[in-house]
């Protein structure tokens, strides 16, 4: 009897021993250093999708990019050390803040003329990473003001939302594919709309969206094509989006696929219904080389000139800015690789082939294709991208265009 007993207390034993073995190198805890104005909870949210991980088994620039996607941090170092009991390992991530209140000048040059601006941006609003905007831009053709509040989701199973409001008065001008105009007016426009967002683990978002758009004439010398009245619309979206991203330790990368639906009403009899697309899936060939593909669309019912949508919605550059269609369908497929890294930031050089269906009220169908190309700093330190240049050539017309932008995207 002793001697079963003694069988099985080994057995127990040697069955156990790997458990209790592996629960030592298991991520049980996270340490955050460097932290001054940013909210802890805010950096060790997104980090907890790495507790209870194998700590052999931690991609370390995977933790980077978790942090880098906040937009505020900047990670300096990842390392792996034992919990003082001997009972896990403790993930400890040395991080420095970005520089994220600051006045912004703006300045963008394109097909459509020179835009330039002052924006005051805080990308850390009480350290919660809450993005505000304020400020306006002075174009060629008119005046634009706006302003911008976002609350990110702060991580899975919570909620976002977003406010953001616009007053455009100026020029409208439609353009075709070399930058000719098809349609120019005068308008004053108003565009107040509201966001909430729920992500629902680490890679899915959802969305739903509302907004007000009013529309109002002005007094127009020489207009062409000019509508017969101005418009206002109530906007309802809802959304989903797949986001996935990597760090080479020079460029980052990422796949993200997101579909749209909207329907639009002119608070009449009226309706229109949308649906849009978009794609990215990059993959690095080596640290600081990637290859990159990105596709875009959207399919609109007739709409009313107000809601065509332009190229930006096809994901291609080889169209003027100011054209416009009721459907595109585009694809870029390139690659960039990072010249010079610096402490502060990497220069990097982008090429594409890119290609675009489109169909419009006055262009009908169009099949374009073309290259492009762009010189891009990113900032280490800096919560917005700074400086971009780029060249792209439509090749069935004919047409090179130059762009230089200084300043924030929203």
């Amino acid at each position: 009897m002793f001697r079963v007993v003694k069988i099985a207390a080994l057995f127990l034993f040697f069955s156990l021993t790997p458990v209790f073995s592996q629960s030592e190198n298991v991520i049980t805890s996270i340490q955050i250093n460097g932290l001054k104005k940013t909210r802890y909870s805010v950096a060790e949210k997104p980090l907890q999708r790495f507790l209870g991980q194998d700590a052999k088994s931690i991609n370390i620039d995977q933790v980077k990019m978790v942090i880098l996607e906040l937009g505020i941090l900047q990670p300096i170092s990842v390392v792996v050390e034992d919990e003082a009991d001997g009972t896990g390992k403790t993930l400890v991530v040395e991080v420095q803040e970005m520089w994220t209140i600051f006045p912004v000048p703006v300045l963008f040059s394109n097909s459509g003329g020179l835009s330039g601006g002052l924006f005051f941006y805080n990308a850390n609003v009480f350290g919660l990473n809450h993005k505000m905007a304020l400020g306006g831009i002075l174009q060629s053709s008119g005046w634009m003001a706006v302003t911008m509040y976002n609350v990110p989701p702060l991580g899975s199973g919570h909620f976002g939302f977003s406010f953001n409001a616009m007053f455009n008065s100026g020029e409208r001008r439609t353009s075709n594919e070399k930058n000719e105009t098809l349609r120019l007016f005068n308008a004053n426009s108003i565009n107040i709309g509201t966001s909430l967002q729920y992500k629902v683990n680490n890679d899915f978002n959802a969305s739903f969206n509302v907004s007000y758009v009013n529309i109002g004439l002005r007094d127009t010398e020489n207009p062409v094509r000019r509508p017969d009245s101005g418009a206002h619309f109530l906007q309802f979206g809802t959304g989903v989006s797949m986001h996935k991203s990597s760090w080479d330790g020079f460029l980052s990368s990422e796949e993200n696929f997101s579909i749209r639906y909207t329907v639009s009403s002119d608070i009449s009899s009226s309706v229109w219904h949308s649906i849009s697309f978009r794609g990215v899936y990059q993959k690095p060939i080596m640290p600081g080389f990637k290859m990159s593909f990105r596709g875009g669309g959207t399919y609109k019912t007739e709409v009313p000139v107000f809601l065509e949508s332009g190229p930006g919605s096809a994901e291609v550059n080889i169209l003027p800015n100011s054209f416009s269609a009721w459907r595109y369908a585009g694809l870029s497929a390139g690659l960039e690789k990072s010249l010079l890294h610096f402490s502060f930031g990497t220069i990097s050089l982008y090429g594409a082939w890119q290609m675009v269906y489109s169909y419009g009220p006055i262009l009908d169908d169009r099949f374009d294709y073309g290259l492009a190309g762009f010189l891009r700093l990113y900032l280490n330190r800096l919560a917005i991208p700074a400086v971009g240049l780029g060249v792209a050539y439509n090749i069935p017309a004919g047409y090179f265009q130059f762009s230089f932008s200084m300043g924030m995207s929203f």
